[in-house]
């Protein structure tokens, strides 16, 4: 008998983008990587787009999409953040689930998520239709069709949440097997319990709407021992392992074996999980009996002939897979945590949430009495409003017009829009991480709190008297950290939230700043801003630099304008001034800059200070109010020239004792640290150099200068500096290959060739993933073979010999392309 086969990966990660800048600042725990999203996506998004199955010598088999093999979710956060920064990876994500339905009778594997993966038993009755709507919009707006479930996140459900999924068309959901309470065959009047855990995972079980009119969805019960296998005891050292355990899972009789873990198991957590499961499910699966299936598929085949009830949970606020207490986890010290040091407690959970719920209550409230003098339904409007979330070209205009019924002048649509965003923010406050970890100092806690300084500031906007604030801060002040240090949740938030805000004249000051040491774009996006930069004016006088210009901002969220008339000034090296104020009319902005250049040559630096004050302020701004782009852009500038002065003195210092050096080399003398450092700097310097400016050539005689240096690099024992290296030769072959296949010609192939020699060479270890990609999709598409060059490339690039000659009229399938 075959058994059918379903593995579910929930794949997400929490919001990390700056509320005020809709953009990541870095985080230090992710390097070498900029932010968390960035290693993730390296780790496990990308490859399991492109995973590969290794012959025996460790050459590349087959590339393989994994996501077209396994049920899965995408949060949509992360979804937006992956079709802004990797477009590859999210192509291939929608393609797999266009796919699926095409080999699963019209079934895909993709579902919906809740939008921002808040706990959905503890949401307001309002909050969780919002989230399941905007989970839902977003998914049919990305993957073109209605989705038949949508994940809960933490799998947290209730009666109120299932009927919601029923009433919003959901045809099933997934759930842990530790959720249900007691099942009956369907038309049975005795119930039996279910409550230890021990349900039959390998059948579907359909669940009735609490108002008794018939209404349902299926419910599928994860295997618990299998999902524990995968995320905990080792199930992905091997598709074999994995295998193994699956099928004794099945134990030769089930109808159905389903497993769900997060999708992050397969690659972050578990290096080469995404290799693990790649061979599994497109060889070892079939060989052993199974049938790789998505839920919807099976559920065609086999309707669900038992009826089950979920727990209620403590106090009836339901149960989720990892919580032992219901949703504690979310909303008091229920002794669940992520491996907190002895002594520490989670007491500052319940006042977390007491604090956001107070915040969402005021929110609302005014929401409701200011919409309700904007919008025909303000509720509908919030519902609706994912619209402009998921698609940027649409029109704001025509969808306050839909929401209003007139034409909004500037200023009104400015307000609607503002608190729609807050809104949004309000929502973001309870995405689950923000409780999920050991304290309330924690990144996850402290983003949810910063969203909840945006909801604040969006109220200071809509002058919205009294704040808030005072209030909210008193219920935050009981959530302690375990980290004396820290204070508690009020100190935390103030502290945090200072240091992440940023308003319009922070951009506006990073960009006056910004063009003191670059030529900039008189227009732009920065920030969730665009900007335009007029009347610029620049001029260096020994080490200063003084500009001054008009800098029109809209805000692409609420349609804000602002204006600002700035000068700024840089004194060298780090330190910089500017000074801004509204801008007002173009005579007063023309007598300011007429006042101020024609005493800048002239004048001493203090009375030039004190007159920007004068014409341009009150407000002043320095380097630390730079936005992270503009800040690392200067500090790139700044320490390029910190380093070639360094470079100097070290090159300076090997030259001079270059003759030295290599005598007490020949002597056997190990080199002193310093003399050895001032050695491989230089040496390794000069090797990139010789790189870049030959980078984008592909005839491996360019790089014979950069040959001879690794040569003497290798006799001397040194050691090349190679994470900048590596990555230049891995693009110069990623650009030699497209053009080589492109072209179709003897001599491009070869030159590549020659490349990867030179590389194999000079000892780099440099990974050609997107170079074997291009080069294995050209060969799957080919009828007729392949010429002796593309061959010999191909091989170069570490691909299997079995691939070199498809038979006649062999195509690939999509998750092989």
């Amino acid at each position: 008998m075959t058994t059918a086969l379903v593995i579910h990966g929930h794949f997400y990660q929490p919001p990390r983008e700056n509320p005020w800048t809709d953009t990541i600042d870095r985080q230090p725990g992710a390097r070498p990587f900029d932010n968390w999203n960035e290693r993730i996506h390296f780790e496990c998004y990308r490859p399991n787009a492109f995973a590969r199955i290794i012959d025996n010598y460790g050459r590349v088999e087959r590339i393989i999409n994994n996501y077209c093999n396994i049920n899965f979710n995408f949060g949509p956060t992360l979804l937006a953040w992956l079709a802004q920064h990797h477009s590859e990876t999210y192509r291939r994500i929608l393609e797999a689930d266009r796919d699926s339905v095409l080999h699963h009778h019209g079934h895909g594997n993709a579902i919906a998520q809740g939008y921002h993966h808040a706990i959905l038993t503890l949401c307001s009755e309002r909050d969780r239709r919002t989230e399941i709507r905007w989970g839902v919009a977003d998914f049919r707006q990305r993957f073109g069709r209605e989705p038949e479930s949508l994940w809960l996140p933490e799998t947290a459900a209730d009666a109120a949440t299932l009927d919601a999924l029923i009433e919003e068309g959901m045809k099933y959901v997934i759930l842990s097997p530790f959720q249900a309470e007691r099942v009956r065959p369907v038309g049975v009047e005795v119930w039996q319990s279910m409550s230890d855990g021990q349900i039959n995972t390998t059948i579907p079980y359909k669940y009735l709407h609490s108002d008794g009119q018939g209404g349902s969805l299926a419910v599928f019960f994860y295997d618990g021992h299998l999902a524990k296998d995968i995320a905990f005891d080792g199930a992905l050292s091997s598709s074999f392992v994995l295998m193994d355990r699956i099928e004794r899972a099945a134990q030769g009789k089930s109808l159905l074996i389903n497993v769900a873990t997060d999708g992050e198991s397969y690659g972050h957590h578990f290096h080469f999980g995404d290799r693990c499961l790649a061979y599994a499910l497109t060889v070892e699966a079939k060989k052993r009996g199974f049938q790789v299936m998505n839920y919807g598929e099976f559920l065609t085949k086999h309707p669900p002939e038992m009826e089950v009830e979920i727990k209620r949970g403590p106090v009836g606020a339901g149960t989720a897979w990892s919580c032992a207490h219901g949703v504690g986890r979310w909303s008091h010290d229920c002794s669940c945590h992520a491996g907190a040091p002895v002594g520490w407690n989670q007491q500052w959970r319940a006042p977390l949430r007491a604090a956001l719920n107070f915040l969402r209550d005021e929110a609302a409230r005014h929401f409701e009495q200011l919409g309700g003098d904007l919008f025909r339904e303000p509720w509908r409007a919030r519902d609706e409003y994912i619209e402009l979330l998921v698609d940027e070209r649409a029109d704001r205009e025509e969808f306050l017009l839909k929401q209003t019924g007139r034409r909004l002048p500037h200023a009104e649509q400015v307000r609607a829009l503002t608190l729609l965003e807050m809104q949004r923010s309000s929502l973001l406050t309870y995405s689950s991480c923000g409780w999920f970890f050991n304290d309330i100092s924690g990144i996850e806690t402290v983003q949810v709190l910063k969203y909840a300084g945006r909801v604040l500031d969006f109220m200071d906007e809509l002058r919205i008297e009294p704040s808030p604030l005072s209030g909210f801060l008193e219920i935050l002040s009981a959530a302690r950290s375990n980290n004396p240090q820290q204070g508690n949740g009020a100190d935390i938030f103030l502290r945090e939230v200072e240091g992440s805000r940023v308003t319009s004249r922070h951009v506006a000051a990073s960009i006056a700043m910004a063009s003191l040491v670059e030529t900039s774009e008189v227009a732009g996006q920065i920030a969730g801003h665009r900007y335009e930069l007029s009347d610029l004016q620049k001029q260096q006088h020994g080490r200063l630099t003084l500009a001054t210009g008009r800098l029109g901002l809209q805000d692409l969220s609420t349609s804000a304008r602002p204006a600002y008339a700035v000068a700024s000034m840089h004194f060298g090296d780090v330190d910089f001034y500017c000074v801004l104020k509204e801008f007002t009319a173009l005579a007063s902005f023309r007598d300011a800059t007429d006042k101020l250049w024609s005493h800048f040559r002239t004048a001493s630096l203090p009375t030039m200070l004190r007159m920007m004050q004068e014409e341009f302020g009150p407000n002043d701004y320095g380097i630390e109010h730079l936005l992270p782009e503009g800040r690392q852009r200067i500090y790139e500038i700044v320490f390029g020239q910190m380093i070639e002065r360094f470079s100097e003195q070290y090159e300076f210092l090997y030259e001079e004792n270059r003759r030295k050096i290599e005598m007490l080399h020949q002597a056997g003398f190990e080199l002193p640290t310093e003399l050895r450092a001032a050695a491989e700097f230089t040496m390794s310097r000069r090797f990139e150099e010789e790189l870049r400016r030959h980078e984008q050539e592909q005839d491996p005689a360019a790089y014979r200068e950069a040959l001879i240096i690794a040569n003497e690099v290798k006799r001397l024992g040194y050691r090349l500096d190679q994470p900048g290296v590596v990555r230049r030769f891995a693009e110069t072959v990623t650009r030699a290959v497209s053009h080589a296949l492109k072209l179709q010609r003897a001599e491009d192939f070869r030159a590549a060739v020659g490349l990867i020699t030179l590389i194999n060479t000079l000892g780099l270890n440099v990974k050609f993933e997107r170079a074997q990609e291009e080069i294995y999709f050209a060969l799957r598409k080919k009828i007729t073979g392949a010429s002796a060059e593309m061959e010999e490339l191909a091989l170069a690039l570490g691909l299997s010999p079995a691939l070199l000659q498809p038979p006649v009229g062999v195509t690939a399938t999509l998750q092989e392309t």
